[in-house]
């Protein structure tokens, strides 16, 4: 069997193969690639299941940290049980399931059922965004030039995808000597069915591209129990959210070719010149609304705006004119009391101007500020990195060019009619929305002491150190160690989604208890025991990129017994089991030149969403929460007293001395 080497796919979304493509075209294309984008689908190789025994075991190691020795004990003899009864059955069900699949993978459906499925709103729940900064030409931040370059671009990329001559996404494990045009010469002749094995010489791994035709063209529908993701490719049009109204206008002609930059940027300026007032009664209220509700008011909507909705929900993407600035003004370099607002813009912003549903909503504010706010049911963050990276470098690099004067010929302007019923209905999700939003917030933090640079230098891993210092900073806030989430992607696998490392590990523990003033480990005990936190998550990490983590494993085997109708298994009816998948720490970081922020929100109440960076020399990070349940100004004021303690230690002083005078 092939392995993976030890260094390949660092964390989640990092792992993204190349932030731009070669070859920039200017017939309406981002590139020509070489190689034609699903060249590698075809022999990617398959998610692994892991061994049962490999995940029990998994299983048990995150589980010691946060339990009683007592809890332990009686989780240890359950999981026993487990393995050897009715477990031991159920993976083989799953093994055989699987070889019946083979163009898919094990947790690819029960994966997107489980999205579908929830009932909650996916406002704050599910959403995340990106965050673009500013074009570096300051006058292409107005508001009309933003907007028409990331639509023209993002037809760009769409046109690029649909012709396959969007360069696969690759991750080069040694790019000095494979990313360059020798190796895309010779892997473009390899059959189909063998081009996997041929990037595998190079020290090259493909990522699975299956996601790519759920980002254009597609809406999520609600529906009764379990929603629905439905894909339109024969769609040509964009639909424009300004003040809470809606408009549409073709961005590509009959032959699939972008119109002309003009008309885009003549039916933009139509819009943003249109001298209608904020409309309070916006249908977008309705996308953020739990499932059940929405699929209620929706059937009732349809009576008399199914055209509209059809439009909504065929269009290629929808972009969100918003009527207000935030942050800075384009240009200034942003600050820490400005990210805020920012972020809060990107993640909910305005329930009137958004349809929540969207594949994504391509954002741009009245002073120029860009985000892709996207549902997450069809995707995870790799092939939305991909584009959002590709859409910024063109759109700066290749900004529209107008021929000719531009019309708005295509424009119109959708008017949904409504019931009374319906008006109170809006006025009621709109009064839901403003709660829901009111009651969350975040905090952020900029910690300049040390970066990846330094801490390559010292051979630890910067995402490990990232970890403990949650780790760290949770238990001086709260004097316990609780369930904790990485996302990692495993898009190295065909139909491969994510995988869950679990950063409370019994090391990150010790670390945490030793850095106390109080204990008695020395500046050499607390060197090694942030070495051996290094050593165990880099290890987390490779497990959980080359499919052989252990959650995904039990939520198949769970979702198995439950379809067979099988009675609740004691293993996940253990209060161990739902410990450690209450998630009071959500963790996810993402790294992009053109990224400015991004954001996702707490998965409980009580729970903080911290999304995070390591640049080269400094340490970023939000902390997302709903009080007065949590508190990130306090966890972020200890993430920062453990950052300055970690820096001390890092730097061969012991902080639990007293300082000499």
């Amino acid at each position: 069997m092939l392995q993976y080497p030890r260094r390949l796919f660092p964390r989640k979304q990092v792992l993204v193969c190349r932030y731009l493509s070669s070859y920039p075209d200017d017939d309406g294309y981002i590139h020509r690639s070489l190689i034609p984008t699903n060249h590698f689908q075809k022999s990617l190789p398959r998610l692994p299941i892991p061994k049962l025994e490999d995940t029990c075991r998994r299983y048990l190691d995150a589980l010691k940290p946060i339990l009683s020795d007592e809890e332990f004990k009686e989780s240890s003899a359950i999981v026993e049980n487990f393995k050897d009864g009715v477990g031991k059955t159920l993976h083989e069900h799953l093994l055989k399931a699987d070889k019946q699949n083979k163009a898919g993978s094990y947790i690819h459906e029960p994966w997107v059922e489980l999205y579908q499925k929830d009932r909650r709103s996916v406002v704050l729940n599910h959403n995340p965004f990106l965050g673009f900064i500013d074009d570096p030409n300051p006058g292409q931040n107005t508001q009309l030039n933003r907007t028409t370059n990331l639509i023209v671009s993002s037809c760009r990329f769409f046109r690029t995808y649909r012709d396959n001559i969007l360069e696969p996404d690759m991750y080069h494990l040694n790019p000095a000597k494979s990313d360059n045009k020798t190796f895309r010469n010779r892997i473009r002749w390899f059959p189909q069915a063998i081009s996997w094995y041929g990037a595998y010489l190079s020290k090259v791994f493909p990522l699975c591209m299956r996601q790519y035709p759920y980002l254009f063209q597609s809406s999520r529908i609600p529906q009764p129990e379990r929603d629905v993701n439905v894909r339109y490719p024969e769609s040509r049009h964009i639909v424009v959210i300004s003040k809470g109204h809606f408009y549409s206008f073709n961005v590509l002609d009959s032959s699939g070719h972008i119109c002309n930059h003009g008309d885009i940027k003549a039916s933009i300026e139509k819009i943003l010149s249109d001298g209608r007032g904020r409309n309070y009664d916006s249908i977008g209220y309705f996308t953020s609304l739990d499932r059940d509700r929405w699929t209620s008011v929706r059937s009732e909507l349809e009576q008399d705006n199914c055209d509209i909705l059809h439009l909504i929900d065929s269009a290629m993407f929808v972009v969100c004119l918003d009527d207000y600035a935030v942050a800075k003004n384009s240009g200034d370099e942003i600050v820490e009391a400005d990210a805020i607002p920012l972020i809060k813009n990107g993640l909910h912003g305005e329930a009137y101007n958004r349809w929540y549903d969207k594949s994504f909503n391509l954002i741009v504010t009245e002073n120029g500020k860009a985000a892709v706010h996207f549902e997450h049911s069809w995707g995870d963050g790799v092939s939305v990195l991909r584009y959002f990276n590709e859409i910024y470098k063109d759109s700066t690099s290749n900004p529209c060019h107008e021929t000719g004067n531009g019309n708005a010929d295509s424009l119109k302007f959708l008017d949904p009619k409504l019931t009374d019923n319906l008006k109170q209905e809006v006025a009621q999700a709109r009064e839901e929305f403003d709660r829901t939003c009111g009651g969350f917030t975040l905090d952020v933090m900029k910690f300049e002491g040390f970066g990846k640079k330094d801490l390559r230098k010292l051979k630890v891993s910067p995402d490990a150190i990232c970890q403990l210092a949650f780790q760290m900073a949770n238990y001086r806030y709260r004097g316990q160690f609780v369930g904790t989430y990485e996302s990692c992607s495993t898009a190295a696998f065909r139909y491969g989604r994510t995988e869950t490392i679990r950063p409370c590990t019994n090391e990150t523990k010790a670390c945490s208890l030793a850095f106390d003033k109080d204990h008695p480990a020395n500046l050499e005990d607390m060197l090694a025991l942030i070495n051996a936190c290094s050593k165990k998550h880099s290890n987390l990490t490779k497990e959980a990129a080359t499919g052989q983590g252990f959650d995904r494993h039990l939520f198949a085997l769970r979702y198995i017994n439950d379809k067979q109708n099988g009675s609740p298994l004691e293993i996940f009816t253990d209060p161990s089991y739902a410990k450690l998948n209450y998630i009071i720490l959500s963790t996810s970081t993402l790294v992009s030149p053109a990224l400015e922020v991004g954001g996702f929100a707490a998965v409980v109440k009580d729970g903080l969403g911290i999304g995070y960076a390591m640049f080269d020399d400094w340490f970023g990070t939000q902390a997302s929460y709903y009080p007065p349940h949590n508190s990130g100004k306090e966890f972020i004021s200890h993430l920062r007293s453990v950052c300055t303690d970690l820096h001390a230690v890092l730097n061969d002083k012991n902080f639990k001395e007293p300082r000499k005078v």
